[in-house]
């Protein structure tokens, strides 16, 4: 009996040691998440590895995908980086939202939908606009996307963070076709999120 019940009050102590338990390790800037590659219809958008780079001055978001043989070769739809800044709120805080052919948009988010604000807004450009932007290969092979934006008071603040990733394919262009149903991909799975990634 004696030796029972250290073994009990490990086994009742042992639930409470794993709830206690960090979700996420923090991992050093910068760093790289692989995803599984083919796991999407078409591989255009088929994300292969998102690297983050969190310094005092800038967060840099790179996604990488397999790349087109033709230049320009793109498909339509979107890549959309969320980006949580805090861990005591559910969910993302900011957005990096890039349409193919259109426009490009750095945005508050809530409950995973991006929410306009005039600080991040155009016409009138507002005051945080020109920190956010996005760099691509010069190949224009569509082999990475490199998201921008830098840390200033009243615009862009945060210290370790954490992303997640999606892509939507809606169609091609070479030949052009529009997709009945859209391809999506995501980085390990949807509203899945990497290690929070400390400042450097």
């Amino acid at each position: 009996m004696k030796r029972l019940i250290p073994v009990l009050a490990a086994a009742l102590l042992a639930p409470a040691a794993v709830l206690t338990a960090p979700a996420h390790a923090d991992v050093s800037s910068p760093a790289t998440f692989a995803d599984a590659s083919g796991d999407v219809a078409n591989n255009k958008l088929d994300i292969r590895t998102v690297k983050v780079t969190n310094t005092a001055r800038k967060l840099v978001v790179r996604v990488t995908f397999p790349g087109n043989p033709r230049v320009f070769d793109f498909p339509t739809g979107n890549v959309s980086v969320f980006i949580d800044t805090d861990p005591t709120r559910k969910g993302a805080e900011y957005g990096h939202f890039m349409e193919f052919w259109s426009d490009y948009r750095f945005a508050r988010v809530a409950k995973w939908r991006e929410q306009p604000a005039p600080e991040w807004g155009h016409s009138p450009e507002g005051r945080c606009v020109a920190d956010a932007g996005v760099v691509h290969d010069q190949g224009h092979h569509l082999k990475w996307f490199q998201y921008v934006v830098k840390k200033r008071p009243g615009c862009f603040e945060a210290g370790a963070v954490r992303v997640s990733v999606s892509t939507m394919n809606t169609g091609d262009l070479q030949p052009f076709v529009e997709y009945p149903k859209p391809h999506l991909d995501f980085l390990g799975k949807k509203h899945g999120w990497t290690d929070w990634v400390s400042q450097r």
